[in-house]
């Protein structure tokens, strides 16, 4: 099964025999065998199979608990972002069956932020911080950040029992669509992990942007943090 000859490095060969097993014969939940019975099972060592490991976590196959050991992941879930569609991840996600929970970690009104200009504004701004639940699972954190002088009720009157794409929209009649989106790779640092029931260290997809209403004006600066190991986008450039 693991040929000590070949091009490939003994972990990646490992990875690749699980790889395959897991795509044949598991399903999301089921737990791998041990380090242990993996390397008698491959007659590798254990740092081998540690690294075959880390590598099929990084790819998002599976999840190593600490303590617990690995289990093979949930399927990452795709995030359509092609253009025309509403800047609303709540309604994404609903609109393909899952179920979407926002849990309201702070909020604060802040004045002087670098992020005015981007929005336009002078004045100080509604600050968000959100953690994102699909399916009862936590998905991402999010930093939005509003014009006050815009949406003056915005800050007393909206709890997180609805995303603030349907408040806007309910309340002000404005529909949001997405501007601008700029992706980077990031780590999970110590606070997020927990809240992410990430590793510290894992994987982070790191999601920048403006939405605008459909006149073009500024409305929201967005910044999400995904668990790298949950989400595809996908954009339709046609």
């Amino acid at each position: 099964m693991i040929n000590r000859f070949a091009g490939q490095p003994l972990y990646r060969q490992v990875s690749d025999v699980l790889e395959t097993r897991l795509a044949r014969q598991a399903k999301p939940g089921d737990k791998l065998p041990s380090e242990a019975e993996l390397s008698e099972e491959f007659e590798v060592n254990r740092l081998t199979v540690r690294r075959a490991l880390d590598e099929l976590n990084q790819r998002g196959l599976i999840e190593t608990v600490r303590g617990k050991g690995s289990f093979v992941a949930t399927p990452r879930m795709r995030y359509d972002m092609s253009a025309g569609r509403d800047a609303s991840f709540t309604r994404t996600m609903l609109e393909s069956g899952h179920r979407v929970g926002i849990r309201v970690l702070s909020t604060e009104i802040v004045e002087g932020s670098e992020v005015r200009k981007e929005l336009g504004t002078e004045g100080a701004l509604f600050v968000c911080r959100t953690l994102r639940l699909v399916d009862d699972e936590p998905w991402s954190l999010s930093t939005t950040s509003i014009p006050t002088e815009r949406f003056p009720k915005l800050a007393r009157e909206w709890a997180g029992d609805t995303s603030l794409f349907d408040y806007l929209h309910d309340n002000y009649g404005v529909r949001m669509r997405r501007a601008s989106r700029t992706f980077v790779a990031s780590l999970a640092e110590p606070a997020e992990a927990e809240q992410l029931r990430l590793r510290v260290g894992a994987a982070i997809l790191e999601m920048q942007g403006l939405n605008v209403d459909l006149d073009g004006l500024p409305i929201a600066a967005v910044r999400h943090r995904f668990r790298g190991d949950h989400v595809q986008f996908t954009v339709d450039l046609t």
